[in-house]
């Protein structure tokens, strides 16, 4: 019925209140102890105090709610539903095979080493790689790459990816670096914790934070189980390690170029709409109309730079950011995003709209009335208020889309057979445990729920569902 932790970050998602105690001391100015400091034998003694302040926090967050009627609509028919669901797939937790992953560590660690091998055969010498200074001495000084365009601190030239980005064609050393960092960070972040995390059921339980992420996504932690790559190999041979019980399989659901879709609707771009309802593809569409070209001329590379702007207009992607990404010379990604905005005018406009709210109201809201407060969006320091601009217009968005999602895990929830649970959330997935027998029905079933769970949304949403065995065959 009501949650205070999670009301307290729908009413101010800046405040960064973490636990009881401090919600209590900076809502009510009362001190409460924290249960850390309790003796478990002792907790009895202070039920009362504990409940009387849920009491008050709940009377006041119900105040501060009833003033916002969208805000409140939001955790009444959003945030509440989904707690229970959230809480029994933590409960549940995801099956892991311990012994491929350490098959998978070994194997890394020879990547790894070979890695090293390489890369200091072309620097002719050995270094601490992950040492940015010393790295930066090897590709500016000892090779000689060029400087210009790159990043300098006070300690030397960045070595940062983007940076190295821009370095690839003048050395094969740049690749073997940016795949050790790869294979390093996948190795040090899961593959050497994840074995120790697995409990006596064989099973890894990811927490799910609410109150974290600024958009309302789900955010997971201890450990994180959202952020395991999908394109590289090696993120694959992970997610292999993930595996249903005996006679089960998972069942994955993805929402498809969610964020464009809402986009669309939000910026009321009836063509857009029209791209998307009619199922033609959106990146061939709009390289057809920034080219000028018909539909069946649209070449590879001409999808592809579409494909890049589309997602990337989001995000305040500049001629710079559009060059690096393609490959295309300077003034033809500008010319591109002049032509791109010329046809997308009524996108254009809504982010205009955005930065225009944002810096009036202070703050921005998603289509679902999420509140998020926007205090740099005025600030004098381009720099800060650049950033404030982008978070404007995609909070909105992708805000939109984390409200659409619990939706759809809430429904999600009442269709599925027995034995079926939900196991993952990530972003704009879920992932599902079900009795093999009883999959395919499943899996169009929750395509039909997820697809039709928004009609307010007046744009087409489309669910890709696969089933697999494993986590790397979804």
């Amino acid at each position: 019925g009501h949650d205070v932790m999670v009301a307290n970050f729908l009413i101010d998602s800046l405040d960064k209140n973490s636990t009881l105690t401090d919600l209590s001391l900076d809502s009510l100015n009362y001190s409460l102890p924290s249960e850390a400091d309790i003796p478990p034998e002792d907790i009895g003694l202070y039920a009362a105090e504990f409940i009387g302040v849920l009491q008050a926090l709940y009377s006041k967050q119900v105040s501060e709610l009833s003033k916002k009627p969208s805000l409140l609509s939001l955790a009444q028919n959003i945030e509440w539903p989904v707690i229970p669901v959230i809480a029994r797939m933590e409960l549940k937790g995801i099956r892991v095979s311990k012994n491929t992953l350490v098959a998978i560590n070994r194997q890394l660690e020879d990547y790894i080493s070979d890695l090293e091998q390489t890369i200091y055969g072309y620097a002719e010498q050995e270094f601490n790689i992950a040492s940015p200074q010393q790295l930066a001495d090897i590709l500016f000084v000892v090779l000689g790459l060029p400087t210009v365009g790159i990043k300098k601190g006070k300690t030397g030239y960045s070595t940062a990816a983007n940076e190295l980005d821009k370095l690839k064609e003048y050395h094969p050393i740049i690749d073997a670096i940016l795949q050790y960092r790869e294979y390093a960070k996948l190795k040090n972040t899961y593959l050497d914790t994840l074995p120790s995390q697995i409990g006596s059921d064989g099973r890894i339980h990811t927490s799910f934070n609410m109150t974290v992420a600024p958009t309302g996504r789900l955010s997971s932690v201890d450990p994180n189980l959202q952020n395991i790559p999908i394109k590289s190999e090696a993120g694959k041979a992970i997610r292999s390690a993930f595996i249903p019980d005996e006679g089960f399989v998972f069942i994955s659901a993805d929402y498809s170029q969610f964020e464009l879709r809402l986009a669309a609707f939000l910026a009321g771009d009836e063509d857009m709409i029209e791209t998307f309802n009619s199922g033609e593809d959106i990146h061939t569409r709009t390289a057809a109309e920034v080219y000028g070209v018909a539909l069946d001329d649209v070449t590879p590379a001409m999808r592809s730079a579409a494909k890049t702007i589309n997602f990337g207009v989001l995000y305040g992607m500049s001629p710079h950011g559009l060059s690096v990404a393609t490959g295309m010379n300077m003034n033809d990604a500008k010319n591109f995003i002049d032509r791109y905005f010329a046809s997308r005018k009524p996108l254009v406009e809504y982010i205009e709209k955005i930065k225009a709210q944002a810096k009036k109201n202070g703050f921005v809201e998603t289509y679902y009335g999420r509140i998020r407060p926007m205090p740099d969006i005025n600030s004098p320091n381009f720099i800060i208020r650049s950033g404030a601009e982008r978070q404007a217009v995609n909070l909105p968005i992708q805000g939109t889309e984390a409200d659409i999602i619990k939706k759809a895990m809430v429904d999600d929830e009442n269709i599925l057979p027995k034995g079926a649970e939900q196991l993952l959330q990530i972003h704009d997935s879920i992932l599902v445990e079900c009795p093999e027998n009883d999959s395919q029905k499943l899996a169009n079933d929750i395509k039909q729920t997820m697809e039709n769970i928004a009609p307010e949304i007046k744009i087409k949403l489309a669910v890709d569902v696969k089933i697999g065995n494993n986590w790397s065959e979804l």
